[in-house]
């Protein structure tokens, strides 16, 4: 078991883009995945911004890290950005959903003043947009969250960040399986939290 796991630690990146098989030790067929890795900002965004905009009908995603979006500096995190904010407004008789967990970092009850700034412009940049929902998660923990992107029903990203500000790397799965499992778990973090609007409202009476 060691040695299975010491080669899947050795072999688990291949070349960025390109899909490579993750083999859980001792595990059957079923728990084999197809995984693509990106070893920095600008390949993890490049890819999720592409699978953005040819979604189908539901965007899932988390944003909770301890800087607003605005203070990255690549030009592919401004443009996944925007390619979600642009895909949910895009004119169109299909149905679509876009919901976001934004986690807002707070120490002793007080919210980091950037993202909370931030988080008001995205309310006045979003409110015209029919088809896109946020909600808080609030953070009180000093280190970035596990971000993820789930886009409709197939397809998972998960991106990890922190140290330097602008670090971050992630992998893609593509198993309808897999992507159910981070869908029953955005929807139990979705269901209790406190909508965008309202908790800006609230924090804005106690400040």
């Amino acid at each position: 078991m060691k040695r299975q796991l010491d080669a899947l630690r050795r072999g688990s990146v291949g070349q960025v883009g390109s899909p490579n098989l993750v083999v859980l030790p001792g595990a059957g067929r079923d728990a084999l995945l197809a995984a693509t890795w990106y070893r920095s900002n600008p390949e993890f965004y490049d890819a999720a911004a592409k699978r953005v905009r040819t979604a189908r009908s539901e965007i899932r995603v988390t944003y909770t890290r301890r800087y607003p979006p605005d203070q990255y500096t690549t030009r592919a995190s401004a443009d996944y950005f925007a390619a979600i904010l642009d895909w949910a407004r895009e004119d169109t008789e299909e149905q679509r959903s876009v919901r976001r967990i934004i986690g807002i970092p707070e120490a002793n009850g007080v919210p980091d003043r950037d993202v909370l700034a931030w988080a008001r412009q995205h309310r006045s940049d979003t409110a015209d947009i029919l088809n896109y929902e946020a909600s808080v998660l609030r953070w009180p923990v000093a280190a970035d969250g596990l971000n993820m992107a789930l886009i409709d029903d197939s397809v998972v990203f998960l991106a990890f960040s922190g140290g330097a500000r602008q670090k971050l790397n992630g992998f893609s799965v593509e198993d309808r399986t897999f992507m159910s499992y981070f869908a029953a778990y955005f929807e139990q973090m979705w269901t209790p939290l406190q909508p965008l609007g309202s908790y800006l409202d609230a924090t804005d009476d106690h400040s």
